[in-house]
């Protein structure tokens, strides 16, 4: 499979855009693009959330998440391009606090998070099921392996912090 991988990339490298764009399929166009729009906003939000927040800790394990979502952010910009796709607008670099700080607390900090993960793990999933192009469905995948990795160790992180709801006990 990595043979075919390499065979398709280097045959690609020589193509023109528009013989590049007719190997990629609108859903696949979507998907690139809803994904990098979505990684904007996410950065924008968890920039705008860390400037309340109170732990040390936590402001580090958002600054591990911001750093692999400026990764991704990268690998999709650059296949956005290969393809010829315009990139959606950046939201500002820089957010301004208007709220007061102690309206808003470290838990609830952390499981706002926590559902953005959980809610954006189906959008890979479904990113991964359109993709036809073998390139375009390793880079889905690749992201959904890491988020779910993150996504278990952010768990594990509120369990130690006890940010988790604790539902009751099962006692039949």
């Amino acid at each position: 499979m990595k043979i075919l991988k390499y065979f398709k990339e280097i045959t690609e490298m020589n193509k023109s855009l528009r013989d590049k764009q007719r190997n990629i399929n609108v859903s696949e166009a979507y998907h690139l693009w809803n994904h990098l729009m979505q990684r904007y906003n996410v950065i924008y939000i968890t920039n705008l959330l860390n400037s309340f927040v109170k732990d040390n800790d936590l402001k580090l394990v958002l600054r591990y998440g911001n750093k692999v979502l400026s990764k991704h952010i990268k690998l999709l910009e650059k296949e956005l391009l290969n393809y010829g796709i315009p990139l959606p607008l950046r939201p500002p670099k820089q957010t301004q606090k208007t709220v007061d700080f102690e309206l808003i607390s470290d838990r609830q900090i952390y499981r706002r998070i926590l559902r953005g993960i959980q809610a954006f793990l189906p959008v890979h999933t479904m990113a991964f099921i359109h993709s036809t192009s073998p390139k375009i469905r390793d880079l889905f995948l690749s992201f959904m392996n890491e988020e779910m990795e993150i996504y278990d160790m952010y768990l594990e992180y509120g369990k130690i912090k006890n940010y988790l709801l604790k539902p009751p006990i099962y006692k039949p």
